[in-house]
């Protein structure tokens, strides 16, 4: 009788292992929906075909432009990218958020004007990646913020940009003698970068 209930242990045993199927590996990475970017160095001529590339209905909405807003900050921008260590194309498609096309461009959209440039998002997402690390290494005074306000796209991915504050980062709203990141004094009117 010992031998019955034993054998019939290790049958019971057997189909509760059959049921429940071979093991996961362990979760599946979401594909991109955006396309690859190339190999190489980052360039502005690179920036701009990848994400015409990536958010073309941004592009074709006006959402986004394909200019950098001003001569020399292009390169600005570049040089901010390898301090945050994105110093490859493939590096800077890692960026851009899965859900960008909808979330990212809906914070765009709500936001005053509604529209940016390379320059602007690539910022942007420079500090959905490391705010601290972006406005303490790459940010460099490239240009002025007046406060929180002026990101709303990272806001919407929750970077918390009041909690940076304490950076030095943001005029005073309204001209004064508050000092900037780099402790130079503010000309005044929340521009740092004069």
């Amino acid at each position: 009788m010992h031998l019955r209930a034993r054998a019939l242990s290790l049958f019971v045993l057997l189909i509760a292992l059959a049921a429940c199927g071979p093991k996961a590996k362990g979760p599946v990475a979401p594909t991109s929906p955006y396309p690859a970017a190339t190999p190489g160095p980052v360039t502005e001529a690179a920036l701009a075909e990848y994400f015409q590339a990536a958010l073309p209905e941004a592009f074709a909405a006006g959402t986004i432009s394909a200019d950098f807003g001003s001569t020399d900050v292009g390169a600005e921008v570049i040089g901010e990218l390898a301090l945050m260590g994105v110093d490859d194309m493939t590096e800077v498609g890692t960026l851009l958020p899965f859900d960008f096309k909808t979330k990212g461009i809906e914070a765009l959209a709500a936001d005053g004007d509604g529209t940016t440039n390379l320059a602007g998002m690539l910022r942007d997402l420079m500090v959905m990646k490391d705010a601290r690390l972006y406005f303490t290494t790459a940010w460099q005074n490239h240009y002025s913020m007046n406060g929180p306000q002026d990101f709303p796209v990272p806001a919407a991915y929750g970077v918390d940009l009041e909690g940076l504050r304490d950076l030095g980062i943001y005029g005073d709203d309204g001209g004064g003698d508050e000092e900037d990141l780099d402790g130079a004094e503010d000309v005044g009117d929340g521009d740092l970068d004069q």
